[in-house]
């Protein structure tokens, strides 16, 4: 990269992490965002210290600095006046993920999915680091890419989540494990539909020659584009379910997990073991254990460490119980798949108890009518906020009581006042967060805020 022009669009992580990338390995880096304020304001001032060029406030009407190489954040949306000037340069563009993976040094286990892929990429961390080997988690997870390169040579390998934004811009990536969780409805309105969010998801696959390499849920396996993917490549994919089934080199079964190998299988654990309940969990759990399989590496010898592992926040985590009330914030449930997920995990862990939800934020042209069926056995209310809260309660009016309120307080304030001993009051939006919220984390620890500020009372 020396004496090479880089051209970074967007300062969030991802584009903080491919600038200073880009800077360290000699080349003359510029890097611009349409924002201000004071976090890019801070953001700017760090990187002119390392002798890149900052324009803030960008103006789509002037030209984009001349560059040899453009490094897009998922930010940058294609169809936006920024994306259209920088998609339309004439310049090589790749995203961060991209950049990053071509100056790592250690093999990169790549996950996606539409929901799963944070647990199932910290379940696979956790489960190689148990095994001995030096593993971080990076990628969409929260730690760029890009910013892992130094370190990679250390590593035996980097366990990377990965999103459909990412995979927008992708050419040589190529990860040495390519998992593919599940594919539901989110982000149409990104993508403009679900054919396209498809694609965007089986770029991961793109430079993969041989299908052995490759961890899929058994029904995507039916999907005409994978089924067509599969045919082209040599070797056959490892499938996972979370049932017994013939197909599949990962499965469940009799409370357990097994692995089918050499005519034979394996229980490795008891699903019991497993600190996160539902269906979607043991397919996470069976997921994390195929990539380490794909990956060379033991899964039974990795699977003793299932019962050790503890997910991070703002999954189904536990806020508080008071007055026999318990708040969960389940905030990153992003989507109306998800919000079904924690419903069918809470219809496990707490039967009988009655659901007050805090629902919405900003609609990505889905439906929410896959939820109501869910919706009509356990929740008592819902309490909707953001920007398509009413279009929620057009759809939802017919078999819940919906309420929508104009900020997140009066949200939380009026489920905690209409609990009951024995309910759950559950934040699970369905939505993304960005009309009220920076992201799924801010609106999580807000609802923790509120409801701690209540039980101080």
């Amino acid at each position: 990269m020396a004496g090479s022009r880089v051209l970074v669009l967007g300062l969030g992580v991802s584009g903080m992490a491919a600038a200073r990338l880009a800077r360290s390995l000699g080349a003359s880096c510029q890097a611009v965002d349409g924002g201000r304020g004071e976090a890019l304001a801070a953001a700017a001032a760090e990187l002119r210290e390392l002798g890149i060029e900052v324009s803030l406030g960008w103006n789509c009407e002037t030209a984009l600095p001349a560059a040899d190489l453009i490094v897009v954040s998922p930010g940058i949306v294609p169809r936006s006046p920024l994306g259209r000037q920088a998609w339309g340069a004439g310049v090589p563009l790749v995203s961060e993920l991209e950049f990053g993976f071509r100056f790592c040094s250690c093999p990169v286990l790549a996950i996606t999915g539409t929901n799963g892929k944070t647990t199932t990429v910290e379940l696979t961390t956790h489960l190689l680091a148990a095994s001995g080997l030096r593993v971080r988690a990076a990628g969409n997870i929260g730690l760029p890419l890009a910013a892992c390169a130094a370190e990679s040579a250390e590593l035996d390998a980097l366990v990377v989540e990965v999103s459909s934004f990412q995979l927008e811009a992708v050419d040589q990536f190529r990860p040495a494990v390519a998992a593919l969780l599940n594919v539901t409805p989110d982000h149409y309105d990104r993508h403009g539909g679900p054919g396209p969010y498809l694609e965007a998801k089986l770029a991961l696959f793109r430079r993969l020659a041989d299908a052995g390499t490759m961890v899929l849920r058994h029904d995507l396996g039916e999907v005409p584009e994978i089924r067509a993917m599969l045919a082209a490549r040599s070797g056959r994919p490892l499938f996972f379910a979370a049932s017994p089934r013939a197909d599949c080199a990962f499965y469940a079964a009799d409370g357990g997990l097994y692995e089918r190998r050499d005519g034979g299988a394996e229980r490795l654990a008891d699903e019991a073991e497993l600190a996160l309940p539902g269906t979607h969990n043991v397919e996470n759990a069976l997921a994390a254990l195929a990539v380490v399989r794909a990956a060379g590496h033991c899964p039974v010898r990795a699977a003793r460490a299932l019962g050790s592992f503890r997910p991070s926040r703002h999954r189904l985590e536990l806020v508080a119980e008071r007055d026999g009330v318990r708040y969960i914030n389940d905030s990153k449930a992003t989507n109306v798949d998800a919000l079904c997920r924690a419903l069918e995990s809470l219809a496990r862990t707490t039967p009988g108890r009655r659901i007050l939800l805090l629902a919405g934020g900003v609609d990505k042209d889905i439906g929410f009518s896959m939820a109501l069926p869910w919706l009509e056995k356990q929740v008592k209310e819902a309490f909707l906020i953001g920007s398509c809260k009413s279009r929620l309660a057009k759809q939802w009016q017919g078999v819940v009581s919906c309420r929508e309120f104009s900020t997140f307080e009066e949200a939380v304030d009026a489920a905690s006042a209409a609990a009951k001993p024995g309910d759950v009051v559950l934040l699970s939006p369905g939505c993304a967060s960005q009309d009220m919220f920076q992201n799924y984390a801010h609106r999580g620890d807000q609802f923790r805020a509120l409801v701690e500020r209540r039980a101080g009372e």
